[in-house]
């Protein structure tokens, strides 16, 4: 678990250095993507701690969301296209 934790902290700062250094968007959006698949393992690392747990699973959930927030943002500042529903 704190592999994950720390890879998603560690990505989460480079997005603030980037913004801060006045980096490119693809830079900012690479370190963005990074922090939400960081955070989709670490969701899954927490999920199995408990199972019985719905704190645990909430939580989870949780994090899954702001990891695809993360990484949809991301995609959007490279300029990618948003999937259409079908």
């Amino acid at each position: 678990m704190i592999v994950p934790m720390k890879q998603a902290s560690l990505w989460l700062e480079e997005v603030g250095a980037s913004i801060l250094q006045k980096e490119s968007l693809d830079v900012i959006a690479g370190h963005l993507i990074s922090t939400g698949e960081a955070l989709l393992l670490l969701s899954m690392t927490v999920e199995v701690l408990d199972e019985e747990s719905e704190d645990g699973k909430l939580s989870a959930q949780r994090m899954v969301y702001a990891s695809e927030q993360m990484i949809l943002a991301g995609k959007e500042l490279k300029g990618e296209k948003k999937e259409k529903p079908k």
